[in-house]
């Protein structure tokens, strides 16, 4: 589940870089320049972009609607299609009879043919798939520079993280359990023991 309803799975991040100037007005320009595109009528396999957070419909932002200064309150909408192994391979069989019905009687269909006749009805199966919507709650608190997704699996977050960096071109590091802890110890006797407690090598930024 996300933030809003339920029980709530959170992937919780550090937001660092500088902003420009006019902090607000680049957040308004950026948010409306990388909100959801609708796919329903194309081919397309995959979209995201942001949305309201209560509302996958609204991508307008009336008012700056996602702001509630110093928080950012975004819905990061993905919409995916996708066709089954089986349905693909049963009209790509029936591409290849029709094109063989064409052909000359011991004539067989070559390897290039045969891809571009699965191309075809992937396009065609696609186009007629509508696409799953999802939708991944965000609070962003501008003021400590922390962040909260309601997700946390690795695939949402890869696709979270991505579009974010896009979006803004700020970084965002993961909140592990360890790094908290070694944030809270920081200044104590036990921060030597934790170090010594850690469960991985220099992580990719700290080298």
């Amino acid at each position: 589940m996300g933030l809003l309803k339920g029980r709530a799975t959170i992937t919780r991040y550090t937001v660092s870089g500088e902003p420009p100037d006019g902090f607000w007005d680049f957040i308004d320009r950026r948010v409306k320049a990388n909100s959801f595109k609708d796919i329903e009528s194309s081919t397309e396999e995959i979209s995201v972009g942001w949305c309201a957070i209560n509302d996958y419909f609204d991508t307008e932002f009336a008012y700056m609607s996602y702001a509630m200064e110093p928080y950012v309150l975004l819905g990061l909408r993905v919409d995916q299609r996708r066709v089954p192994a089986t349905l693909l391979k049963k009209y790509h069989r029936l591409e290849m009879d029709k094109a063989k019905s064409y052909m000359d009687e011991g004539r067989n269909l070559g390897r290039v043919r045969r891809e571009e006749l699965k191309d075809k009805a992937r396009l065609e199966l696609l186009a007629r798939i509508p696409p799953e919507t999802k939708l991944y709650e965000m609070v962003w608190d501008t003021a400590r520079n922390e962040l909260w997704l309601g997700a946390a699996t690795r695939k949402v977050m890869d696709l979270f993280e991505e579009h974010f960096v896009a979006s803004f071109g700020l970084e965002l590091t993961p909140r592990l359990p360890f790094l908290v802890a070694r944030d809270l110890v920081a200044n104590s006797p036990l921060a030597p023991a934790l170090e010594e407690a850690r469960p991985w090598g220099p992580l990719a930024w700290e080298q």
